[in-house]
């Protein structure tokens, strides 16, 4: 890239001049008071170096560069000017890269490496670095390369800086102390794994010339350090655990790096970032970090891991410890209130920065300055990368563009933001090349302002500052577009008491924030921070209530947003809201009591907001939830705390969980007790948007699979059974995987065909059942329903595949036919399952016109006329409009429309949602018409999970009383019913229009 032309005056050159002096200041880009510099660096250099006296012209106008712009490059030349011939215009040409870095180095330290010299390894690894960063002020002062290329080199340097040092130091450490050894889940001892993370700029390999490296410690699992590696039941003497090991290599690490010596130091290193900042442990297993981060990761937390990189270390340790992240950094969903928080970290910064008077000045921190860019692209990613893997990634410019392709910043902004990005980080690097100082802010002096504007290729500072300000201003435009806090306004504070006085003071603020009885919220809240009357609640208890009591309003609908008080400033007038904050405080009341330990419960709310978010969240979206949270009130803390949220779970994993209780004497109880977990656990997921709702339904008929297997196979123990007697097969929402909250369980009991005792079967058939659905003081574990066999109720609980073939083909009636399309094998006989899978795909394939008395060749206008019955007898007289299921346009809709087509096609696709995708992709529906389909009948059935996650009932009619319509909207999304009801009317149209051009 050649250089653009900057101003330069002859008049302060000496009248005589050498040929090569001459050579140099003709190129010269510097302005008339800056050769001087130059000029005496020339001078100074030109009897220690030879190279001088053979530059050519584009090598000399580099130098000239080079000395105009950085006086700490001209200090270290003078210590060392045999590093002038690593900076002449051919070697300056092209970058380094890391793999190149490396191999010098390795040529560069292996005499001494392998001799043992380490402080003299140390001592040329610090001038390799120092003679790298010379070279790339040199590109970047030249205009050699672009910002983002010497920021990859800065970073690539300090890569292969960080890797040589912990290749040294655990080496050190080993010869002291002996190999670190963890034992695997056979008992086999293997060496232990260790590496450093990159985080920050490092992380994102954005470093500037005088970065902090920002950084974790990571290893792979606890064990002990041998001199001799350990065998399976012998092991030597242990010197040291796993953990003190890795600290003191950690330690060595960050010794080694930071230090100060003569020939300077390598890096600033900062460790802020790890887990409890300053406080934690300087090193964590896997295990430690997993825990953290599902414990009490932040949102700050989630921000900084996204630019979480191996730098040095053991490249599959790091890939694990990633891995584990993911969900945590990129979450499927987040409450856009992180948001708020991060505009409020930058508001925090801000105030800083106002503090020392810089907030004009530095072009890091202030107003529209770096950091705004970084939390923009940081903060979308935050918010839609964990849908959207192509938005994944650590590198700002990158991300920016990637924001605009999926249409999350618009090309002029993302544009702008680009521009910007790279002026001020190129700005930034000539603050700090003078000095080698941490230094984001411009200079006050008239002499230096205009030396940064000089280098900066400007004729007066006043130019130069117009172009940066034009910048910063679009910064902060699109940073308050997209970051900016809605809704917040000086008031009075909330009352610190609860006296007689202060009672309608607090009545007011109730009634602002929606609760329909402000008078019975003040008592519950009252007794919240003072406890019920009798015992005595410390000082402490009630100062933690005062703190809680705003989280609590901060999530109320407000009616009027200008009276909000400070102390609930959190509030926000979109996004997500209590529906209910009256049902909400009064759940509230009957958790505390039955949680009974007050001050613990506060102290664990306070330090883990949240948790007790998700408290509020839990008592809001779910009674059925509630009830079981206030039943076992410790159930919900160890989840969370235990990180299992974090996880999703497959009906094998399930399975094999379940097995743990195979010696309860109560079997009954123990499936109970472990489906409320479950249950509670998959609830959580779903409240907090770590699982979307086709992902949720999954989990739930997960659970339900494995609790089918779980008790054919403890009645299998019992009767001492070899092998299952029958197949179990899911029809319905448990057969196409849809189950959702509170679902029957539609099963089948079929066995082989030549069965000898038929009678023998019945009873363990209804065993199972029994074990997941008689009535307990826990309740069931699932209702299972079997009149989907032949002859319904009046046919035998299990018959044999011969029987059921018989039946479809002589007896069956079309709706039966037409329910064998949503058919599976769920437990039990794999082969009498495949076989009947055989014959229900020979049944159901219309196509082929089937010898089945059920089917006839008006077979489609059948099942239309009986979606007419339904619609017409099952759906509340005047209440088609709040008929999300039977009414017109509604899910069994939909749901025909993938039976029709199963048939007609011969598909064995017992999923509603994939039948549907399956006709758009075999061209079976136009375009428009798929999408029109699939996208409403999604919205509809994530209506109906919110709706039966709240009672755990089979709901289908939407309340037509306003307030708890009102309420189902906001457990949905809405502000208000109205906005609610135009929208579900909008999704019906949609799915009727597409059913009646199948169907007519």
């Amino acid at each position: 890239m050649r250089p653009h032309s900057f101003p330069f005056s002859r008049a302060a050159l000496r009248v005589s001049v050498s040929r090569v002096e001459e050579r140099i200041w003709k190129h010269s880009i510097a302005r008339s008071a800056v050769p001087e510099r130059a000029r005496r660096a020339f001078d100074e250099l030109r009897s220690a170096s030879q190279q001088i006296e053979k530059a050519d012209a584009e090598t000399a106008r580099i130098w000239c560069a080079l000395w105009s712009g950085s006086e700490w490059a001209v200090e270290l030349l003078r210590k060392h000017p045999e590093w002038l011939e690593h900076l002449t215009a051919e070697a300056l040409a092209y970058l380094h890269q890391l793999k190149g870095l490396q191999r010098e180095l390795e040529m560069f330290l292996t005499s001494d490496l392998e001799s043992g010299r380490h402080a003299q390894a140390f001592a040329k690894l610090r001038q390799f670095k120092q003679r790298e960063m010379i070279r790339i002020a040199a590109r970047d002062l030249a205009r050699l390369a672009r910002t983002p290329e010497i920021i990859g080199e800065i970073s690539a340097v300090a890569d292969a800086c960080l890797a040589t040092v912990l290749r040294i130091v655990t080496h050190q450490a080993t010869l002291r102390f002996g190999m670190p050894f963890e034992q695997d889940a056979s008992g086999e001892w293997q060496q232990a794994k260790f590496c450093v993370l990159g985080m920050g700029k490092l992380g994102g390999q954005e470093l500037n010339y005088s970065s902090d490296v920002d950084v974790l410690f990571v290893y792979s699992d606890e064990g002990s350090v041998f001199k001799e590696p350990p065998r399976k039941g012998k092991t030597t003497k242990s010197s040291l655990t796993n953990h003190q090991f890795f600290t003191r290599v950690a330690e060595a690490f960050i010794n080694e790096v930071g230090k100060l010596t003569p020939d300077g130091m390598l890096f600033r290193i900062d460790l802020r970032l790890r887990p409890e900042g300053d406080a934690g442990p300087l090193v964590r297993s896997l295990a430690s970090y997993e825990n953290y981060y599902a414990q009490w990761g932040q949102t700050w937390e989630r921000m900084m891991l996204i630019k979480a990189r191996r730098v040095a270390g053991d490249a599959t340790l790091a890939g694990e410890f990633l891995e584990m992240v993911q969900p945590f950094r990129y979450p499927r969903s987040v409450n856009e209130k992180a948001l708020d928080e991060v505009a409020a970290m930058k508001l925090r910064i801000e105030n800083e920065v106002l503090k020392s008077g810089e907030m004009d000045r530095n072009v890091k921190l202030g107003r529209g300055g770096i950091r705004e860019i970084e939390f923009i692209a940081q903060s979308m990613q935050l918010l839609h990368a964990g849908r959207n893997p192509f938005l994944q990634g650590a590198q700002t410019l990158p991300v920016l563009e990637k924001l605009v392709q999926y249409q999350i910043l618009t090309g002029p902004d993302a544009a702008g933001l680009s521009a910007a990005y790279q002026f001020l980080r190129d700005v930034e690097h000539r603050l700090q090349m003078e000095q080698n100082r941490q230094t984001h802010s411009l200079p006050i002096s008239p002499a230096a302002r205009e030396r940064i504007a000089s280098v900066m290729g400007f004729k007066s500072f006043a130019a130069f500052d117009k172009v940066r300000a034009k910048h910063s201003r679009h910064v902060r435009t699109v940073y308050e577009k997209l970051l900016k806090t809605n809704g917040r306004v000086e008031a009075e504070t909330l009352p610190n008491d609860f006296d007689e006085s202060a009672a309608n003071r607090w009545q007011n603020v109730l009634a602002e924030h929606s609760f329909r009885d402000p008078a019975h919220a003040f008592r519950l809240l009252k007794e919240f921070a003072l406890g019920p009357g009798f015992g005595h609640v410390s000082g402490r208890t009630t100062e933690l209530a005062l703190q809680l009591i705003p989280k609590i309003l901060a999530f109320c609908p407000v009616k009027n947003p200008r009276k909000i008080t400070s102390s609930s400033s959190h509030s926000r007038l979109t996004g997500e809201i209590l529906s209910d904050p009256d049902r909400v405080v009064a759940r509230i009341d009957s958790f505390v009591s039955a949680y009974g330990a007050r001050a613990t419960l506060y102290e664990m709310w306070t330090s883990n907001p949240a948790l007790f978010e998700l408290m509020l969240f839990l008592f809001d979206r779910s009674e059925f939830l509630a009830e079981v949270a206030i039943r076992t009130p410790d159930l919900v803390d160890e989840l969370v705390l235990s990180g299992h949220l974090q996880r999703r779970k497959e009906a094998e994993q399930i399975f094999e969980e379940l097995q743990h209780g195979r010696g309860d004497a109560d079997q009954k109880l123990w499936l109970r007790r472990y489906h409320q977990s479950e249950l509670m656990r998959i609830g959580l997921r779903d409240i907090l948007g770590l699982a979307d709702h086709e992902q949720n339904f999954d989990e739930l008929t997960a659970l339900a699979d494995a609790s089918l297997r779980y008790a054919l196979e403890i009645v299998q123990r019992k009767r001492k059974l070899r092998a299952p007697p029958f197949a179990i097969i899911g029809w319905g929402k448990l057969g196409g995987r849809e189950i959702n909250y509170g679902s029957d369980l539609d099963i089948t009991f079929v066995a082989a065909p030549k069965v000898k005792n038929l009678p023998a079967l019945q009873p363990l058939a209804a065993e199972v059942m029994d074990l997941l659905s008689s009535q307990t003081e826990l309740g069931v574990a699932f209702q299972t329903d079997t009149r989907l066999r032949p002859d319904g109720e009046k046919g035998l609980l299990v018959n044999t595949i011969t029987a059921y073939e018989d039946y479809y083909r002589q007896r069956a009636m079309l709706w039966e036919i037409q329910s064998l399309t949503r058919t599976r094998i769920v437990a039990g006989d794999k082969k009498v399952g495949e076989a009947f899978h055989e014959i229900s795909a020979q049944l159901t394939d219309f196509g082929t016109k089937p010898k089945i008395n059920a089917f006839t060749p008006d077979w489609k206008k059948q099942i239309a006329h009986m979606r007419e019955r339904i619609e017409k007898e099952r759906t509340p007289a005047g209440k088609d409009a709040l008929a999300i299921k039977t009414g017109r346009g509604g899910l069994i809709d939909a749901e025909f429309l993938a039976q029709v087509f199963s048939l007609e096609y011969g598909w064995s696709e017992p999923n509603t949602l994939r039948a549907l995708q399956r006709a758009a992709s075999e061209g079976i529906l136009t375009k428009a018409d798929a999408e029109k389909l699939v996208e409403n009948y999604r919205k509809l059935r994530r209506i109906e999970a919110i709706l039966r996650r709240w009672s755990f009932a089979g709901e289908t009619v939407l309340p037509d009383d306003p307030a708890p319509l009102y309420r189902v909207a906001v457990r949905c999304g809405w502000k208000d019913s109205d906005e609610f009801m135009k929208a579900l009317a909008m999704y019906r149209v949609a799915i009727r229009d597409v059913y009646g051009r199948v169907m007519r």
